[in-house]
């Protein structure tokens, strides 16, 4: 009978440790799967932290490397406009000539007699020219058409004021003639009237980089000079006869003998411009 009990405490006792074992089991393996699933989240984790200090590292990295490339630019901009005006306009001058071909000498020649190497951009205000013209067509000095053609011209001058954030009435422009009739408005270095500037505003922004040209700035206007003095055919080959005929083209759109004093002037500075520059 003892014997009975001792195997049925026995078998009591195994089935407990069975029960027990298995219900251990059953407790720590949640316990497990939750430990290793917050291991494996702290490992995500930490790979996400890296992974984000890697990209906003990389991130600072960009932004300070835009910055000093945006700093640089400005940096660059700033020493180009603090250069002596003259040494902009010879270098200006020596980058047009080898984008276009069109000869240093003669284009020294040109600003000289254009706008005194850059530095007569006109002596009027736009707004002073519009009211010499309102006041030469109501006077009858001026004719309909030419009247016309400045309203046109006065929207062109007022869109390329715009798009390089200019007041269109205070730019200086070439001032109304007094012994001809006409309206002035002739533009910044190369002296142009704002629907031959837009003939060669693409053009232009190709050459020097930027979207929008500006007729008063010497790189700009330097090119754009270069490029209507290089339409003419020999131009390109430094051929005298062609450079006189160009000069002539540029200032009244014909090769006439009556433009010759032009031509003479442009031509002799262009081997003399030298003195104005000291």
């Amino acid at each position: 009978m003892r014997a009975m009990q001792i195997a049925f405490v026995l078998m009591a006792l195994v089935a407990t440790s069975i029960t027990s074992v298995a219900n251990a089991q059953a407790f720590e393996s949640p316990l497990k799967k939750i430990a290793e699933s917050a291991k494996e989240k702290l490992q995500k984790t930490k790979k996400i932290e890296i992974y984000n200090g890697i990209e906003e590292k990389s991130q600072e990295n960009k932004d300070e490397t835009k910055n000093k490339k945006s700093s640089g630019k400005k940096e660059k901009k700033n020493e180009d406009e603090n250069k002596p005006h003259l040494q902009q306009i010879e270098e200006a001058v020596e980058f047009a000539s080898k984008k276009t071909g069109v000869r240093k000498d003669f284009l020294m020649g040109m600003l000289v007699v254009e706008s005194d190497l850059g530095r007569n951009t006109g002596a009027c205000s736009y707004r002073e020219v519009e009211e010499g013209a309102e006041k030469a067509y109501q006077n009858g000095q001026l004719s309909q058409r030419a009247y016309s053609t400045f309203i046109e011209r006065r929207e062109k001058i007022k869109g390329i004021a715009e798009k390089i954030g200019r007041d269109y009435e205070d730019v200086r422009v070439s001032c109304n003639p007094s012994r001809y009739a006409g309206t002035g408005g002739a533009m910044g270095i190369p002296q142009f009237m704002p629907d031959t500037w837009l003939l060669f505003e693409d053009k232009i922004s190709e050459i020097v980089g930027k979207e929008n040209p500006d007729p008063w700035n010497v790189k700009d206007g330097v090119v754009a000079m270069a490029l209507l003095l290089a339409d003419t055919r020999g131009v390109t080959d430094h051929n005298y006869y062609a450079e006189r005929n160009a000069a002539k083209m540029y200032l009244s759109g014909t090769t006439s003998w009556q433009y010759d004093w032009y031509a003479n002037q442009i031509l002799y500075w262009a081997s003399n411009y030298k003195r104005l520059l000291g």
